[in-house]
């Protein structure tokens, strides 16, 4: 186990958008300044099904040492190789200025050896797409990981609370939070899912909802989805085509599940207004930690 300081991470996640339009949330002072409050802890994590080797970042909460008696929730992070150092800033920052629950926050790296893409296509998408020339389809064995090892490991190791954990997922990482819910909703009791692709592999998603309609009509979870105003279908000449309406297919989604009338589902929305695919992450994410762990 080695410790390693957030602010370091921070810096491969600002390089990796520095050409997009996200928003400065922080200045590159602010940020240091604040991430440099806590270390985060990388540890190895391979797994045993599959032989791949991943990493997990975690960060516990300002107090942990000094409130032997606390247990707090467990926050996981799906795109942990990107997106821990900011995301796990702006919960800490948020815990300090009371706003919501201090949490063990906890990053799911990309698969060792891998390009982030080819690993994240894998591993949080539902069904292989016969004839791409990649590999998709991995989420059930991604999951089966998640549950067996990750989650094992931290709860073994740390204070966790009994029927706290979140998990929160942008993009591919919603969709990969939608499998999870329709397929063993009881992982998670929060799923804060932000511009899922629901698109993806012709909808696939809603064949496992609609397997799940058929066989439960219980669904005990807190579903928090947010998506970017932005995110309209137009043409976007850096995709060379149309983008898909990640608004409209948000929409669509929260729909089919409240049409079910499932028992014990909690489901809130937002449109994050002026931000696009990119922007819409952190602030949709301080809404949705807001609307699970605000005080």
């Amino acid at each position: 186990m080695t410790s390693i300081s957030i602010w370091r991470l921070a810096l491969v996640f600002m390089a990796t958008f520095v050409t997009t339009a996200a928003p400065a949330f922080f200045s590159p002072s602010e940020a240091k300044s604040l991430c440099s409050k806590s270390e985060a802890l990388t540890v190895q994590l391979p797994d045993p099904a599959s032989g791949r080797r991943y990493e997990i970042y975690i960060s516990l909460p300002a107090d942990y040492s000094e409130r032997p008696e606390r247990n707090y929730p467990l926050l996981v992070i799906a795109d942990g190789g990107r997106a821990f150092p900011k995301l796990s800033c702006d919960a800490r920052l948020l815990a300090e200025n009371r706003q919501v629950e201090e949490a063990v926050v906890v990053g799911l790296s990309y698969a060792l050896g891998e390009a982030l893409e080819d690993s994240r296509r894998r591993d949080y998408t539902p069904v292989t797409l016969p004839g791409s020339g990649r590999i998709y389809g991995g989420a059930t064995a991604y999951q089966n990981y998640l549950r067996d090892v990750v989650l094992h490991y931290v709860e073994d190791r740390y204070r966790i609370a009994s029927g706290r954990r979140i998990f929160w997922g942008h993009s591919y990482g919603g969709l990969l939070g939608a499998h999870i819910l329709l397929t063993e909703p009881s992982l998670f009791q929060t799923y804060i899912l932000g511009s899922p692709s629901f698109w993806f592999a012709d909808e696939a998603i809603y064949r496992l909802e609609d397997d799940y309609a058929k066989r439960r009509h219980q669904l005990n979870a807190h579903v928090l989805f947010y998506v970017g105003g932005l995110e309209t279908s137009r043409h976007d000449p850096a995709r060379k085509g149309k983008t898909n309406d990640m608004v409209a297919g948000m929409q669509k989604f929260q729909s089919r599940l409240r049409s079910r009338g499932y028992g014990g589902l909690n489901i809130s929305s937002k449109i994050m207004e002026g931000t696009d695919h990119i922007s819409a992450v952190r602030p949709g994410f301080m809404w949705g930690l807001r609307a699970a762990l605000g005080n």
